[in-house]
């Protein structure tokens, strides 16, 4: 998997899962979830972590099979404290 930090503008449904997602001035659909959807923390214990609240700390991970304008593959999104990027992607 290539690693980014591409930020990302993604709509995400009722269940706050991504359907969709522009980065790199293109935009691309979520065909399917391929992996479990994780969570981690970041340290808190940090000299810039402390005091932030538990939502600002959360970084949400979504393992993707994304369709774009020229081919398919697997993405993993993250959001961190409302902000999302393109961590890596695997064609």
């Amino acid at each position: 998997m290539r690693r980014y930090h591409q930020p990302a503008e993604v709509e995400v449904d009722e269940d706050s899962q991504p359907v969709r997602f522009t980065a790199w001035g293109r935009t691309y659909a979520v065909a399917e979830e391929v992996g479990s959807y994780w969570e981690e923390l970041l340290p808190w214990w940090t000299t810039e972590n402390l005091g932030k609240e538990l939502e600002k700390l959360t970084v949400r991970h979504f393992l993707v099979r994304a369709n774009g304008p020229q081919r398919s593959a697997v993405v993993e999104l993250v959001q961190r404290a409302g902000t999302w990027f393109v961590e890596g992607v695997e064609d």
